[in-house]
């Protein structure tokens, strides 16, 4: 097993690529916390990602990741019930459409609040954690949104998953000489999220469309994802940090 007795908190782990990424990880021996805002939601993946890894559901704790608060009294919690962090993904972000021009400056802000702030607070809590320990791996969920202004109406988006990358190399750069890695994943059209669900309401075509751009003519899946982060989380990647890596199945080798 690749992390096994590793601590590993991915936050947004209530579907899609964040559940993917954690289930994955206790299927590698890693004990998982997850979070999400839906508590509803939250406790059913950790029912599920129990059941299919053949083990007790992993920790989940409902907060807000852009709370302060309450990102530090999740990490407290963690920390008093396991001693340490070994993993972060920060995966937890928001996705709404708007032509540029139309974007309400609350809509912005929610972006702002969640994609980037988020991915902050906790990159800063658990990374005074790791550099302390002298070790430890932090990734980020960025999108080839990041790289590329797709999908259509998805300027605030866009600009926060640039956002996150930026970050990444930062942090990278500030907490590497501690032992701490980081890199972000910039995942192309990913079925099970809230993104293609939102496409798949608008038009089958549309749904369509984002297959063909790919050089692999297939949309990704959680799995996909999940498989660039456990290469990352573990001793493979020892020589790797700061970078963004594109899991977009070749959506992007003609830009």
């Amino acid at each position: 097993m690749l992390l096994e007795n590793q601590i590993a908190i991915v936050t947004g782990a209530s579907q899609g690529i964040g559940k993917g990424i954690a289930e994955l990880f206790v299927k590698n021996g890693a004990k998982v916390i997850i979070c999400a805002r839906n508590a509803s939601k939250l406790y059913q993946a950790a029912e599920d990602i129990g059941r299919n890894a053949g083990t007790e559901p992993p920790m989940a704790i409902p907060m807000d990741v852009s709370d302060k608060k309450q990102v530090v009294a999740m990490v407290e919690k963690v920390m008093d019930a396991f001693g340490k962090i070994d993993i972060l993904v920060n995966n937890a972000a928001v996705q709404i459409f708007h032509p540029f021009l139309e974007i309400p400056e609350e809509i912005w802000d929610l972006h702002y609040s969640v994609n980037i702030k988020g991915v902050f607070l906790f990159s800063q809590a658990v990374g005074k954690i790791m550099a302390a320990q002298g070790r430890g791996r932090i990734i980020n969920i960025s999108s080839d949104s990041g790289v590329a202004p797709v999908p259509n109406h998805a300027a605030a988006y866009c600009s926060t998953k640039s956002a996150v990358n930026g970050l990444t190399r930062n942090i990278a750069k500030e907490l590497g000489p501690y032992g701490v890695y980081c890199n972000s994943i910039c995942p192309g059209a990913i079925a099970e999220t809230g993104m293609m669900e939102y496409f798949y309401s608008v038009s089958e075509k549309t749904s369509k469309d984002h297959c063909e751009a790919a050089a692999l003519k297939r949309m990704g899946t959680p799995e996909d994802i999940a498989k660039v982060a456990l290469f990352l989380a573990c001793d493979m990647s020892g020589f790797i940090t700061g970078e963004h890596i594109l899991a977009t199945g070749g959506a992007l080798v003609s830009q």
